[in-house]
């Protein structure tokens, strides 16, 4: 298993100085070819997602599946879209993090978990797993994707994507909320959804077994 920093977050920068939807991918996708892999299959999880289904559609790589954890071809509401965040929550956003970067990482992380998912005996540990200064976005690459996020609209890419797909996605998902996955499960030609109930935007960590034995079993049919 690889596990690379996305650019702009961790240790990794941004190779053009600006990060946005299309500079990850082409920064994704030049790694990937540097590893001279022969097969894989790629996990992405939020904004990671929205790369892997860009690179899954737009580069030839040696992709078997894809897993596309709590993800959505658009994180803003639109016609004919009505799971992503409305254009006045992410127009907010955007002057927050301008303004005050660090409160608007602190109202973001707030909606990181479900009533449920804070109610756990492992929830502050699984908070501060989060919010660890180490994994976030470097302030520059956040503004700069936060803008990408209202202009990228990926729905018309789904159709050309033909290899298995697992959608997962927390059912009280605040930040992607999960209609998004159904909305994606309905045009992906070979999908299938698993809904974790009472979980937030990280299922991954909040149920962990079940996220793990779901993700297992894919692997394996693959």
């Amino acid at each position: 298993m690889i596990c690379p920093d996305l650019p702009g977050h961790g240790q990794s920068g941004c190779s053009s100085g600006a990060c946005d939807f299309a500079s990850l991918t082409r920064d994704m996708a030049f790694f990937i070819e540097g590893l001279g892999l022969e097969r894989m299959t790629l996990v992405g999880w939020s904004i990671g997602a929205s790369v892997a289904l860009m690179l899954a559609a737009g580069h030839r790589l040696p992709l078997d599946a894809l897993v596309l954890v709590d993800g959505t071809p658009s994180f803003m509401a639109r016609d004919g879209f009505p799971h992503g965040l409305p254009p006045a929550v992410l127009k907010r956003m955007l002057k927050l993090a301008d303004a005050d970067f660090s409160r608007a990482l602190q109202e973001f992380h707030g909606l990181l978990l479900s009533v449920e998912d804070q109610a756990l005996h492992s929830g502050d540990e699984i908070r501060d797993l989060l919010t660890n200064e180490q994994h976030l976005p470097q302030p520059d690459a956040a503004r700069s994707l936060l803008a990408s996020l209202a202009r990228e609209d990926l729905r018309d890419q789904l159709g050309g994507i033909r290899i298995p797909c697992l959608l997962m996605h927390g059912d009280q998902d605040r930040i992607c909320p999960p209609g998004a996955s159904a909305y994606m499960r309905e045009q992906l030609a070979r999908a299938e959804l698993i809904t974790f109930p009472g979980a937030g935007h990280a299922p991954f960590l909040t149920r962990a077994d079940g996220f793990n034995h779901s993700l297992a079993a894919f692997l394996r049919s693959v």
